[in-house]
């Protein structure tokens, strides 16, 4: 989001004037807020305009506010503060600086993305203006479900359950997404993907998996959107991984209308 540019021009060619759609609703991730210069991403593919995230936003906004049909809600899919806002200390003035740059747009369902939890723990982000879900029976995950007509509904899910970022170092979900990490990367610094070949280079410290518990219900909620006859939009953080795709093409692929799960590292 930091760096790319939004073309009017470009977002008209997908409005279509004969047909009225059945909901309309608005998508937007990788926003990367913080008051830094500009500077090149991990992995050093392109430049992260920081500051001008902010100005990206409000055209963002502006045209949902404007559209010819107003969107029925907003997808948030993650890292909408950098990283950097910690180093800096200003995480929770940078994230409030951001939301107020979504003006009167609601409501907003929030992805959590590893941005999120280097600026905060997970128990901060349930109890903060980023917890989407009803979390209760699951914490400290965050997933859930939205019904958007009789017929359509988005799946949640959090990429991040298992993962070495945003929980204590003692807790015991730390020792197994650690212990799961070491089966593929035994290099000194898990966030190192040396060694490591093709798809294995998932494994290092910035990325994150589901549990099995996850798993289960994501089983759950595809299954029971097949009985159904409902479509389902998926949404995360990360790509895809092995057991989602099993999932998918074991229950009905005709079932997933879209599969969102976007980064930029």
């Amino acid at each position: 989001m930091a760096n790319e540019a939004i073309n009017k021009k470009d977002l008209n060619l997908y409005e279509n004037d004969t047909i009225k759609p059945i909901v309309s609703f608005g998508l937007i991730t990788d926003i990367h807020y913080t008051d830094n210069d500009d500077r090149w991403n991990y992995s050093e593919t392109f430049l992260r305009r920081y500051r001008n995230s902010l100005k990206l936003v409000d055209q963002a906004c502006n045209y949902w506010l404007n559209a010819k049909y107003p969107i029925a809600f907003l997808l948030q899919l993650g890292d909408l503060i950098d990283g950097l806002c910690s180093t800096d200390k200003t995480s929770e003035y940078d994230l409030n600086l951001i939301l107020k740059q979504f003006r009167n747009i609601s409501p907003i369902y929030h992805i959590w993305g590893n941005h999120e939890l280097y600026n905060f723990t997970r128990n901060e982000l349930l109890n903060g203006p980023l917890c989407s879900f009803d979390t209760k029976d699951i914490e400290p995950a965050h997933y859930g479900t939205i019904q958007v007509c009789s017929n359509l509904k988005i799946i949640a899910i959090d990429t991040y359950e298992l993962s070495l970022l945003g929980i204590e170092k003692t807790s015991e979900m730390y020792n197994q997404a650690m212990n799961f990490l070491r089966k593929y990367n035994q290099n000194e610094n898990v966030n190192d993907p040396s060694g490591l070949d093709g798809y294995q280079q998932r494994f290092i410290q910035l990325n994150g998996g589901l549990t099995q518990k996850q798993l289960c219900w994501l089983q759950e909620q595809l299954t029971k959107a097949e009985s159904l006859n409902e479509k389902v939009i998926i949404i995360g953080k990360r790509k895809t991984n092995i057991e989602i795709v099993f999932l998918i093409e074991h229950i009905n692929f005709e079932l997933i209308q879209i599969h969102f799960c976007l980064h930029s590292i």
